[in-house]
């Protein structure tokens, strides 16, 4: 959740525009499968190490400006997962890196963040029906609370206000356009930009403010409360750490980020007994020095973002590098395309020409 620090606000993608996209890929991910070109991946290419897959809410829907991974997908995307993988637990992948045993090849890790509730509601019985585990990365002050994250808060009002435009900040000249999805959702990205490096009590502030300024009051009910993290657990799916309040923490001053990140392992620990969570970064928003200070304050494992798309073993990566890659909203032969197809190779041969043009355009 987040977007890129700094740069020029541009016009946000129509509904329309992420049909197309999404529309694309489901062709192009059935023509891979339909061809063999998967069949020929799962027996020719390289089954090294585990693939972690990662989403947030299962949900057919994009509430709060967070698209959802449909239900139905999801089911089908387990049911392909569970014929071509074995579905390891993140303790049992982490354990490896911990006593140097090779990790299980053609093995997957499932992964949810932030603890909304879908994922008991909607997502246990779907691993309970295909028998595999997850683990949920918890904002635990939203468990205690029920808040939203806080940029899901700001999307949600901007979505459900009636009004037609806003100004903000109300003692300024500038009004933002609601008259349209488009203008709402750029709207959102203006306003949520300064909100990422705020401090928790001043990014409340104004998240106050414009709960008043929009006439909207946001849900309670989406999150996790601490007796379903209960459920969960006794479920066999663990719980790891994801902040107190999931700000950006690159973004934020180290003291405050290590206190975000040491209070959700003192709820973990305890509302759960969890001495040596997981943790995740919001937004993959991480320097160097807060990978010491997760070290530091004895979290069991971390990712680091925009890796290559490289499976999870010894010679890759360890505990504190692991790298994830989205579980696309769409159907198994999406995610089939994406695993054993030669998706990453067709990205790479587009984005190396396209890395060309922009390094040659920054030197003009």
């Amino acid at each position: 959740m987040g977007t890129a620090k700094g740069g020029p606000v541009v016009a946000a993608p129509s509904d329309g525009g992420v049909v197309v996209k999404g529309a694309l890929r489901r062709l192009m991910s059935g023509v891979l499968v339909r061809s063999g070109a998967t069949t020929l991946g799962r027996r020719w290419g390289r089954p090294d190490g585990a693939v972690i897959l990662y989403s947030h809410r299962i949900a057919d829907d994009d509430e709060g400006y967070l698209r959802g991974l449909a239900p139905a997908h999801l089911d089908d995307q387990l049911a392909y997962l569970t014929r071509h993988y074995e579905i390891i637990s993140l303790d049992d992948l982490v354990g490896c890196f911990e006593s140097g045993k090779q990790v299980p090849p053609k093995s997957a890790v499932l992964t949810f963040d932030d603890g909304f509730r879908d994922n008991l509601e909607a997502g246990l019985p779907l691993f309970q029906k295909h028998g595999v585990t997850a683990t949920v990365f918890v904002v635990t002050g939203a468990l205690s609370s029920g808040a939203l994250p806080w940029s899901q808060r700001l999307g949600y009002m901007l979505q459900k206000t009636e009004l037609r435009d806003l100004r903000y900040p109300s003692n300024g000249a500038d009004v933002h356009d609601l008259s349209t999805p488009a203008g709402r959702e750029i709207t959102y990205r203006r306003i949520k930009r300064p909100l990422r490096s705020m401090g928790r009590a001043e990014r409340e502030r104004v998240l106050d403010e414009l709960t008043v300024l929009l006439r909207v009051v946001p849900p309670t009910d989406r999150m996790l409360d601490w007796e379903m993290a209960h459920a969960l657990r006794a479920a066999g799916i663990a719980i790891g750490a994801h902040t107190y309040s999931h700000p950006l923490l690159a973004e934020i001053p180290i003291a405050e980020a290590r206190e975000e990140m040491e209070r959700s392992r003192d709820d973990l620990r305890e509302r759960l007994g969890i001495e040596h969570p997981h943790f995740c970064f919001p937004g993959g928003s991480l320097e160097p020095e807060l990978l010491r200070v997760a070290r530091g304050l004895g979290f069991r494992s971390a990712f680091r973002p925009n890796q290559p798309r490289v499976r999870n073993a010894l010679a890759a990566v360890d505990q504190f590098t692991l790298a994830r890659r989205w579980f696309a909203d769409g159907p198994a032969e999406v995610l089939e395309a994406e695993l054993d197809g030669p998706v990453d190779a067709l990205r790479s041969l587009v984005r190396g020409p396209m890395a060309a043009v922009r390094r040659a355009r920054g030197t003009n």
